[in-house]
């Protein structure tokens, strides 16, 4: 019986279609229309605290809260990305790879989108860690999204990442991303860890916690005007 539990399982994943399952997957980070969200950066010795401030439409600010970060703010506008400083009213023009902390870049804190940024090529059973799931080949929909491909792959159960590796247009690998299980908080599943590792060895974990539903002020998204 339980067999058969398994195997019904996997069939309904499989039935799936792949769109589906990146939508699933991006609940995980975008849980509810507008929301927030505090992100811990851990890499070596080094860690970092972030606040993510995110909307419908996947715009987000991103607040330090630890002390060397305290005053430095990120805005994610579409597909741009802008750098505040203390002190200036001036906004940095900068790219969603622009490195906070080892491997971790300021995209990779703001948002991850797969559904929005990724088409799936390519869907096929696989197993990861002695686990039957499926491995979905992605191909980034527009020129500007910063790894032109990508591999994800995606538990039995269609409900939460597994792994997924981003490489360069050379093809070469960019970086991998291990996601740990969902939790509940506030009635929805979210995310609560992922670790980023580059070829080189270099690392990063990203903590989530703290994740809440809200109204938000639009103005929140607004580029200061220089004077």
């Amino acid at each position: 019986m339980r067999l058969f539990s398994i195997l019904l399982c996997y069939v309904q994943l499989a039935a799936q279609s792949g769109d589906d399952l990146l939508a699933q997957v991006d609940k995980l980070r975008h849980p509810w229309p507008s929301f927030t969200v505090e992100i811990e950066l851990k890499s070596a010795k080094v860690s970092q605290h972030w606040k993510v401030t995110a909307r419908e439409n996947g715009d987000a600010r991103v607040e330090g809260l630890s002390d060397k970060e305290k005053g430095r703010t990120v805005l994610v506008l579409g597909d741009a990305m802008w750098l505040l400083l203390p002190g200036t009213k001036r906004p940095i023009k900068v790219t969603p790879q622009q490195r906070l902390l080892g491997p971790a870049a300021g995209g990779d804190i703001a948002r991850t989108r797969f559904a929005e940024d990724y088409s799936v090529k390519e869907k096929v059973e696989d197993v990861v860690d002695g686990a039957p799931c499926l491995r979905l080949a992605l191909a980034a929909k527009r020129p500007s999204t910063s790894f032109r491909t990508a591999n994800l792959w995606v538990a039995k159960n269609g409900t939460r990442p597994l792994r997924a590796e981003f490489f360069l247009p050379s093809g070469k690998l960019a970086k991998t991303a291990v996601f740990a299980a969902p939790q509940s908080q506030r009635g929805a599943p979210v995310l609560v860890r992922m670790d980023l590792v580059e070829p080189k060895g270099a690392s990063a974990e990203l903590h989530f916690d703290h994740w809440a539903p809200a109204a938000l002020d639009p103005r929140l998204f607004e580029l200061p005007v220089a004077k």
